[in-house]
Protein backbone atom coordinates (compact mmCIF):
# COMPACT_ATOMS: atom_id res chain seq x y z
CA UNK A 1 0.00 0.00 0.00
CA UNK A 2 3.24 2.07 0.69
CA UNK A 3 3.90 2.23 -3.16
CA UNK A 4 0.25 2.98 -4.13
CA UNK A 5 -0.05 5.86 -1.49
CA UNK A 6 3.82 7.36 -2.51
CA UNK A 7 2.24 7.52 -6.19
CA UNK A 8 -0.98 9.54 -5.83
CA UNK A 9 -0.09 13.23 -6.69
CA UNK A 10 3.31 12.97 -7.93
CA UNK A 11 2.38 14.13 -11.63
CA UNK A 12 4.19 17.54 -12.13
CA UNK A 13 1.95 20.77 -12.29
CA UNK A 14 4.26 23.00 -14.21
CA UNK A 15 1.58 24.07 -17.08
CA UNK A 16 -1.44 23.30 -14.12
CA UNK A 17 -3.70 26.36 -13.99
CA UNK A 18 -6.52 25.48 -12.70
CA UNK A 19 -8.21 23.32 -9.49
CA UNK A 20 -9.41 21.09 -12.20
CA UNK A 21 -6.19 20.67 -13.46
CA UNK A 22 -4.55 20.25 -10.34
CA UNK A 23 -7.04 18.37 -8.59
CA UNK A 24 -6.80 15.86 -11.69
CA UNK A 25 -2.90 15.39 -11.63
CA UNK A 26 -2.31 15.61 -7.44
CA UNK A 27 -5.83 14.25 -6.09
CA UNK A 28 -7.94 12.16 -8.29
CA UNK A 29 -5.31 8.79 -8.16
CA UNK A 30 -6.06 8.80 -4.94
CA UNK A 31 -9.49 10.34 -4.26
CA UNK A 32 -11.48 9.27 -7.40
CA UNK A 33 -11.95 11.76 -11.20
CA UNK A 34 -15.40 12.66 -9.01
CA UNK A 35 -14.54 12.27 -5.45
CA UNK A 36 -15.78 9.06 -4.94
CA UNK A 37 -12.58 7.58 -3.03
CA UNK A 38 -10.07 5.12 -3.42
CA UNK A 39 -7.46 4.69 -1.87
CA UNK A 40 -7.77 8.25 -0.02
CA UNK A 41 -11.18 8.71 1.25
CA UNK A 42 -14.10 9.60 -1.18
CA UNK A 43 -14.70 13.46 -1.12
CA UNK A 44 -18.19 14.13 -2.36
CA UNK A 45 -21.42 15.06 -1.03
CA UNK A 46 -21.72 12.70 1.40
CA UNK A 47 -18.94 13.07 2.99
CA UNK A 48 -17.44 15.65 6.05
CA UNK A 49 -15.45 16.92 3.82
CA UNK A 50 -17.69 19.96 2.65
CA UNK A 51 -17.78 21.34 6.22
CA UNK A 52 -14.42 21.94 6.83
CA UNK A 53 -12.95 25.44 6.61
CA UNK A 54 -10.10 26.41 3.97
CA UNK A 55 -7.78 26.56 6.73
CA UNK A 56 -8.10 22.98 7.18
CA UNK A 57 -7.92 22.00 3.67
CA UNK A 58 -4.71 23.95 2.56
CA UNK A 59 -3.47 22.56 5.79
CA UNK A 60 -4.13 19.17 4.68
CA UNK A 61 -3.13 19.52 1.25
CA UNK A 62 0.23 21.30 1.76
CA UNK A 63 1.50 19.50 4.70
CA UNK A 64 -0.42 15.94 4.59
CA UNK A 65 -2.58 14.19 7.04
CA UNK A 66 -2.38 10.77 8.15
CA UNK A 67 -1.55 8.40 5.18
CA UNK A 68 -2.29 10.99 3.00
CA UNK A 69 1.65 12.88 1.81
CA UNK A 70 1.72 16.93 1.58
CA UNK A 71 1.72 17.55 -1.72
CA UNK A 72 3.72 20.58 -3.31
CA UNK A 73 1.47 23.17 -4.14
CA UNK A 74 1.38 26.84 -3.31
CA UNK A 75 -1.67 28.00 -0.55
CA UNK A 76 -3.24 29.90 -3.96
CA UNK A 77 -2.82 26.57 -5.85
CA UNK A 78 -4.40 24.52 -2.86
CA UNK A 79 -7.27 26.70 -2.57
CA UNK A 80 -7.82 26.27 -6.74
CA UNK A 81 -8.39 22.73 -5.82
CA UNK A 82 -10.44 23.11 -2.42
CA UNK A 83 -13.04 25.70 -5.09
CA UNK A 84 -12.91 23.03 -7.46
CA UNK A 85 -13.51 19.67 -4.87
CA UNK A 86 -16.42 22.38 -3.31
CA UNK A 87 -18.02 23.13 -6.87
CA UNK A 88 -18.53 19.20 -7.35
CA UNK A 89 -19.73 18.61 -3.64
CA UNK A 90 -22.68 20.80 -5.10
Amino acid sequence: MLLIVSACGQENIQEKSTGQELYLARCAACHGGQLEGGVGPQLGRDSNAKEMPDSYWVQTITKGKGSMPGQTLTDAEALLVIDYIRDLQE
